[in-house]
């Protein structure tokens, strides 16, 4: 009751009641701020990491299914000259190392079903 009664008490009280809430909600809010920034960031660091990381990937796959295209359309052209047989869908079955070999037997095997029988 006395500390009621005594105004400037009283209002220093309060004052310092409220420089507390003051400083207590700035902390919070600078956490929440800095929680925000900080998903910010992450989610753009992680975004760059991943677009590299998904061009790299990407660059090589595309690289290694260009190889394979190419090495196919070579030896179905060479298939299509030696044995005058139209071997793309069979040669797309295969497997870029079956594909390799095949270039080997394609220049000793005679025959279509040689060839078809070494790989």
């Amino acid at each position: 009751e006395k500390f009621k009664d005594d105004e400037g008490l009283w209002s220093l009280a309060m004052s310092r009641q409220m420089a507390e809430w003051r400083e207590k909600n700035n902390l919070l809010d600078s956490y929440d701020e800095g929680k925000k920034k900080g998903l910010e960031e992450g989610t753009k660091l992680g975004l760059e990491k991943g677009t590299k990381l998904g061009l790299e990937q990407g660059t090589k796959l595309g690289l290694e299914e260009g190889n394979r295209l190419g090495t196919l359309n070579l030896l179905s052209m060479q298939i299509k000259q030696k044995f005058a047989i139209d071997a793309k869908e069979w040669l797309s079955t295969l497997s870029l190392s079956q594909l390799y070999e095949l270039s080997n037997q394609l220049l000793t095997c005679n025959t279509w079903e040689e060839l078809q029988y070494h790989i």
